[in-house]
């Protein structure tokens, strides 16, 4: 009779589990349809995910073999998907934007095929990809001088490719070096994500012990909201280099063959320089720490494992030798990049002693279902991005879990530390911490906590699954049924007023009370035998917040296919080496840098002391230009001076007599501008070689 109840159970449990999946597609296909523009493309994929989860009907076997098949061969699937994505030249970029402000000089170019390039995401498309891009005319060197007089470190400067040693921690750039820009960004943006599954499947397995459940994490991990809206800049590699590091050394100290021992023994070199050279303090001190903390204790779990012989001693002696040889290489030809970097205003060395995070920043938000297709009223969608997790859940259960399996002799040193950090990342977040104490311990470093905070929980909530399955015959169910409703309860009343800030009435009301009761019932599943019904619920919720944050791209023509670009380039190339200067905008400027224009108000990751020294010897100024900055020129007939428009970015309003002391002899400038009135009240001689009527600027040579 038992064993028919058991067989019903799990047959509705399979049914169940198929249907939910189901209208999960469903909802998404049509939600993704209706919401984000170019996305015909959806009906495809979602009626093909569609019929392969209904073949589970049929097929549940058959689609598991298949399944662990691609797990057992998942380095070899990856390479060739990896080989297939870069030729057909797919990246996420949203270089698209500039289609919109420059127009397309052939339109019959497509490179969007799904969804459109975000305006929010100028980090990308406005700093990072002109740098990258720019580093192809400038030898791939290590000082740049094509947007600064005194000369930019391109290692500083968004860790742009440079032909040295620390391209081996840098696996992701390779692609520009050896195929060039085009190329090299489709490589950059398929590695980051293919290499991200792998390392995150490793980091979870040693975690979990559990392929499928390490599978999922991965997924869930690489296309959170958090990683995926802040893709481009150092964040995502900061986290995939302390994923990484904590994989290698892990496997550095189990590893019992010998070509294992080699194999992570260059890893090791890898990721150590990978990591270091991602120069973002507020992330690497915070998730460093984190990774060091979770191996030792992995390490300790798994300590009879362990195979440790004298030559061991060599190989660290190896990794240290050579790391710390590139390492110290690369920190003395960048010393003063790195000194003037500190001492900015902004970034600088700013101290954060925390105590400054509102409570519901220890859920995941509600809204980021809706920020891959609509922009918030306030902040904007990077900076309310988040990892998906159940931290609080297993927080308040974690506890009577730890009694569980403690009397059942299990290992919890994994759980301890997670939990033990998490209690100290939330007494920072909400209460802080006084300004000594925070220096003491580093956390003066940690001003993206809340990011922190998020994939600490997201580790958390994975490893608890596991363990609540594993000791699920000793776990009273009426405890998790309690502790979930408490979860809700909590959920929901912290969003209650939230959201009102970022999204308009009824969607804010309905998406804050809805999501959190959804989320939280389902995963009170967890605790049941029902617990797969929770994985195509929230797996949908993955799909929808993070798989549709970046358009699908072939090609970079969105760089290039525009008439005012081939113009410049004519010009540029009839007087190479002379010196830009973009008025009346901050994209035109950044668009020519790529395009291998020497533009002088590129953006600059500190202050470019050979520009500001000629207009400002007095150093009047600098609290405008000691900073990374977006530079905004406008001519003025009066005295140059400078206004900050936020902390990254200042106008400068330029007296013409100042143009020629930085040897400009080109300009671009908005047709409706006084830029040609200025120049002949300055007796300046000018001629005007192109309008451009897309963008509605024309290109002006100087002639003094």
């Amino acid at each position: 009779m038992e064993k028919i109840v058991n067989s019903l159970f799990l047959k509705n449990q399979k049914y169940l589990s198929i249907l939910l999946g189901d209208l999960g597609i469903l909802f998404i296909t049509l939600f993704v349809k209706k919401y984000l523009q170019n996305s015909e493309l959806i009906l495809l994929f979602g009626s093909i995910l569609f019929i392969i989860n209904t073949l589970r009907i049929w097929f549940e076997q058959q689609l598991k073999k298949l399944l662990n098949f691609m797990i057992r061969y998942r380095y070899l699937i990856t390479l060739i998907l990896f080989i297939l994505l870069v030729f057909c030249r797919i990246n996420g970029s949203s270089i698209g934007v500039f289609d919109t402000i420059y127009g397309k000089e052939n339109g019959n170019v497509i490179s969007e095929i799904f969804g459109k390039g975000r305006i929010i995401r100028s980090d990308e498309y406005r700093v990072q990809i002109p740098y990258f891009f720019s580093q192809i005319y400038n030898n791939f060197g290590l000082d740049s001088h094509m947007m600064s007089l005194s000369g930019q470190n391109m290692i500083i400067g968004y860790n742009s490719p440079v032909l040295d040693l620390t391209l081996i921690g840098k696996p992701d750039l390779w692609g520009y070096i050896l195929f060039g820009n085009e190329v090299g960004l489709s490589w950059y943006w398929n590695f980051r994500i293919i290499a991200f599954l792998l390392v995150g499947y490793e980091m979870f397995m040693i975690l979990t012990r559990n392929k499928y459940l390490s599978a999922f994490a991965s997924v869930c991990l690489v296309f959170s909201p958090a990683l995926q809206w802040w893709f481009a800049p150092h964040m995502y590699q900061v986290f995939f280099w302390a994923s990484t590091l904590f994989v290698v050394g892990y496997y550095f100290f189990i590893s019992h063959s010998i070509w294992k021992k080699v194999l992570f023994t260059v890893l090791s070199i890898s990721a150590l320089v990978g990591f270091v050279v991602s120069i973002f303090p507020s992330l690497q001190v915070s998730l460093g720490l984190l990774m060091l903390v979770l191996m030792i204790c992995c390490l300790i779990r798994d300590r009879k494992e362990l195979n440790w012989k004298n030559i061991d001693y060599l190989r660290v002696a190896i990794v240290v030798v050579i790391a710390g040889g590139i390492l110290g290489k690369f920190l003395i030809e960048s010393k003063t990049a790195i000194q003037l970097l500190n001492s900015t205003v902004y970034p600088g060395k700013r101290i954060s002693t925390g105590g400054d995070y509102p409570f519901a920043n220890l859920f995941t938000d509600p809204a980021m279902m809706l920020t891959p297709f609509q922009a918030p009223k306030a902040m904007n969608e990077c900076e309310i991005s988040c990892f998906n997790h159940f931290g609080v859940l297993f927080i308040l259960y974690y506890p009577y879990l730890y009694y569980v399996v403690k009397k059942k002799r299990g290992s919890t040193i994994v759980g301890n530390a997670l939990f033990i950090i998490l209690l100290i990342e939330i007494f920072f977040m909400i209460i802080g911490f006084p300004a000594w104490l925070a220096k003491i311990t580093l956390f003066s470093y940690m001003n993206r906590m809340v990011l922190v905070y998020g994939f600490t929980a997201f580790l958390f909530t994975f490893w608890s699954i596991q363990m609540v399955w594993e000791y699920r015959k000793y776990l009273r169910k009426s405890i998790a049924l309690m502790i979930g409703v408490v979860y809700i309860c909590l959920y929901i009343a912290t969003y209650r007023n939230y959201g009102l800030n970022f999204y308009s009435g009824r969607i804010s009301s309905l998406i804050y009370f809805l999501i959190p009761l959804i989320l939280g019932t389902f995963s009170i599943l967890l605790f049941t035998r029902w617990r797969k019904l929770f994985f195509p619920v929230f797996g949908s919720w993955i799909i929808l917040t993070g798989m549709f944050v970046n358009p699908i791209v072939i090609g970079a023509e969105s760089v290039k296919n525009h008439a005012l670009v081939s113009e410049a380039l004519k010009i540029n190339y009839k007087f190479p080496g002379e010196k830009w200067l973009c008025l009346n905008t901050s994209f035109t400027q950044n668009l020519l840098l790529a395009n291998g224009i020497t533009v002088l108000n590129a953006v600059n990751f500190y202050p470019d002391y050979g520009k500001w020294d000629l207009i400002d010897p007095e150093h009047i100024q600098e609290d405008y230009y000691n900073r990374y900055l977006h530079m905004l020129i406008e001519l003025t007939p009066d005295p140059t001076s400078f206004s900050l428009n936020s902390p990254d970015a200042a106008t400068i309003y330029l007296n013409p007599q100042d143009l020629k002391k930085w040897q400009v002899h080109f300009l671009t400038a908005n047709i409706n501008s006084n830029t040609k009135e200025l120049l002949d009240q300055y007796g300046i001689r000018y001629d005007i070689l192109y309008i451009d009527q897309a963008s509605n600027e024309e290109i002006i040579k100087l002639d003094y």
